[in-house]
């Protein structure tokens, strides 16, 4: 008889996202001699048995770091394949606590901006979520029945801090490139729709991502050569072994719920877009259907964030 592979050991691990009221986020290096040493990564720890997400990492930021009583949400979940290890990692936003952040166990604490993240280097697990903290919690898809100076004024009432703009059918218009710049002026992140020219165009004008729609996915054989966010469409779990395989950094999973611009199109539900979104080293927003007031859950299902049409634009 063949013999039988021995499995990796696998852990669970809680990681902490800590915001600073500046927008900043906290950092810990990894002591040369653990495994991954020498890497920059979010604090956290191995969740004991019995414990609580939330409770676990509580324990571990005063433990590691003197953070009293820290209170954290879920942000990301990602399941990842080290040759000598399977780690499942809750990565949760941790926005409120007591005491000033300080390695008690003689690592270095460091706050970065989110925009110096994308230059350090992380254990492989991590990389997904350098990508997600520099997303926007809302992507606003930009209306097509609408006129430009439509478009233009619901610009000017985007919250750039919490919100960016894809242009969907815009992509192709004749003033995109007067668009984007209106946008780069307020401080949008801006997707761009895959075409034949939008790699070129997106490069060109210094957009933030580039979408690939159901159809372009399954055309897409290789990544496209752009430095900015690449996503996909995923409606089904072949979109997102595909995304995933290509190392593509982000999903916009739909329908999530029944949608008036999609009615012929079966709504996944919530257990089966958690099926798709959470593990999934990608950071996934969940569209279809939803609201700016199902953020919270749409976390706890495994998104980042979400996004729509009608709900969202201002």
């Amino acid at each position: 008889m063949p013999m039988q592979a021995t499995p990796t050991p696998a852990i669970t691990v809680v990681a902490a996202i800590i915001r600073g009221e500046d927008r900043r986020i906290c950092l810990s290096k990894r002591a040369d001699h653990k495994h991954q040493g020498g890497l920059w990564e979010f604090p956290g720890g191995k969740v004991e048995q019995g414990e609580t997400l939330d409770a676990a990492l509580a324990r571990e930021l005063e433990e590691e770091l003197g953070m009293v009583g820290a209170v954290s949400a879920p942000f990301m979940t990602i399941a990842h394949q080290y040759d000598d290890l399977h780690v499942t990692l809750h990565f949760r936003d941790v926005r409120a606590w007591q005491g000033e952040p300080q390695g008690r166990e003689g690592q270095r604490v460091q706050w970065f901006a989110p925009e110096e993240l994308a230059a350090l280097r992380f254990p492989a697990a991590n990389q997904p979520v350098v990508n997600a903290i520099r997303l926007p919690e809302q992507l606003v898809v930009a209306p097509e029945a609408i006129a430009l100076r439509e478009l233009w004024s619901g610009i000017d009432r985007l919250n750039a801090d919490q919100q960016g703009l894809y242009f969907r059918q815009w992509s192709d218009h004749a003033e995109v490139a007067t668009i984007v710049a209106r946008c780069h002026e307020r401080g949008i992140k801006v997707w761009l729709r895959a075409s034949t020219q939008a790699v070129t165009t997106a490069t060109e004008l210094g957009v933030f991502a580039l979408h690939f729609p159901g159809r372009a996915l399954a055309q897409l054989n290789e990544p496209p050569a752009f430095d900015g966010i690449i996503s996909a469409a995923v409606h089904d779990q072949a979109a997102r072994d595909k995304a995933v395989a290509l190392g593509l950094d982000m999903a916009l999973i739909s329908p999530v719920l029944p949608t008036p611009t999609h009615p012929d199109r079966p709504a996944l539900g919530w257990p089966q877009a958690e099926s798709l979104m959470k593990g999934a080293p990608l950071a996934c927003y969940a569209l279809g259907g939803v609201t700016p007031d199902d953020l919270a859950n749409a976390r706890d299902h495994g998104a980042v964030g979400i996004a729509g049409i009608r709900a969202f634009w201002p």
